[in-house]
């Protein structure tokens, strides 16, 4: 198991100029400047643990808190296949919070992911890792096609897998000037219609900082180098997570044709109303979720 998300030899892989003696300062300097030093001693802390564990003592250690919305929901997921279906406004720590709250309910949950979340090795039991190819016909790589089979095995054993369908953080839209996810992936969209499972929709109603997202207009290069702060910046936000009204597979099955399907499916988590309250995480009652955080 890496004791560090970010490595030298990660560096290297990712340009030629990390290489070598002078390279590797460089690479030492350029972790420095951009936090990436700061996630490895956070991760190095709880990289002991796996899965819901060390989502939970990560989340602790930010003294990242969020709220449930209509929490009342989660004691009403099926005991056998689904999926869960949520935008995406983090890039990354949309995901912990996800595995946090839904492996600590259901520990055979997993999230499909991009290879950047897939260097959190720790979490390797819970994530399936996949190359976002969005909706351009570029064909389908070997590693996300075995990320796809492993996908629908699961699904057919029993198990709930998670999407964010578009497979991108949340970016600025100049046009309507606000932010929102991409289009969602067609390839996403047909394995969950394939799939005739209930569905969840999760909504998350809080983002990433104001600069992060004035990043992506210059380059989305530019943004993710921002990544890093973005973590370290969410303890006094609280953020907050609706539960949307499970999707039975009877109502699925009224929707025949793919567009009106993926129209459906994006209005049930960008429409989701704002909850009138939100159940604190260190609150929450639910069957077979031991409390997992420690107060500080």
């Amino acid at each position: 198991m890496k004791r560090k998300v970010i490595e030298i030899n990660d560096m290297e892989n990712l340009s030629p100029i990390f290489r070598g003696r002078v390279g590797h300062c460089f690479a030492n300097f350029f972790m420095r400047l951009f936090a990436m030093d700061k996630v490895n001693a956070l991760y190095e802390h709880s990289c002991d643990k796996s899965g819901s564990e060390f989502a939970a003592s990560l989340l602790n250690d930010l003294g990242v808190h969020y709220g449930v919305g209509n929490a009342e929901r989660l004691k009403q997921l099926p005991e056998g296949a689904f999926i869960t279906i949520s935008n995406h406004p983090y890039g990354g720590l949309d995901g912990i919070m996800l595995i946090d709250l839904m492996a600590g309910i259901r520990p055979d949950y997993k999230l499909m992911v991009n290879k950047i979340l897939s260097l959190v090795e720790a979490m390797d039991e819970n994530f399936i890792s996949v190359t976002p190819k969005g909706n351009k016909d570029k064909g389908i790589s070997t590693h996300s096609l075995n990320g796809i089979r492993e996908t629908l095995t699961r699904l057919q054993e029993g198990h709930p897998i998670g999407f964010f369908p578009s497979g991108a953080v949340s970016d600025y839209k100049i046009m309507n000037f606000r932010v929102r996810d991409r289009e969602w992936q067609k390839s996403i969209l047909r394995l969950i219609q394939m799939a005739r499972v209930p569905i969840v929709p999760i909504r998350f109603f809080d983002q990433n900082s104001p600069f992060f997202y004035f990043l992506g207009i210059i380059n989305w290069r530019i943004r993710l180098i921002r990544m890093p702060y973005e973590v370290f910046n969410k303890s006094k936000q609280k953020p907050r997570i609706g539960i949307g009204k499970i999707i039975t597979v009877e109502e699925l099955e009224r929707i025949k044709d793919s567009k009106s399907f993926g129209s459906f499916l994006r209005k049930s988590v960008y429409e989701m109303p704002m909850p009138k309250s939100f159940t604190p995480r260190t609150l929450l009652n639910l069957p077979g979720t031991p409390w997992r955080y420690k107060r500080r």
